[in-house]
């Protein structure tokens, strides 16, 4: 855990940048889907606002994921570059 801490510690700041907005951007579809889900809950209007609100809280997931993941992996590729 102290070495994955270490890693978001040493970031270069154009990728800390990215991350963040790579996590607002998710941020907004998951709201977005819990909208959807409210929607669904009060007004019960077709199953298929469920599955589109499940679908783009699913999606916002693992888009938050692969931000950081990527943003890690990039740091780690622009370290070894200078080395």
């Amino acid at each position: 855990m102290k070495k994955i801490l270490l890693e978001f510690k040493k970031l270069d700041a154009k990728i800390v940048n990215i991350i963040k907005a790579g996590i607002k951007f998710s941020f907004g579809i998951s709201i977005l889907s819990c909208l959807i889900l409210l929607t669904y809950d009060f007004l019960y209007s077709a199953p298929i606002t469920y599955h589109i609100g499940i679908s783009l809280f699913r999606t916002s997931l693992f888009f938050i994921c692969f931000f950081i993941i990527c943003g890690l992996s990039f740091n780690k590729i622009k370290l070894d570059l200078r080395n």
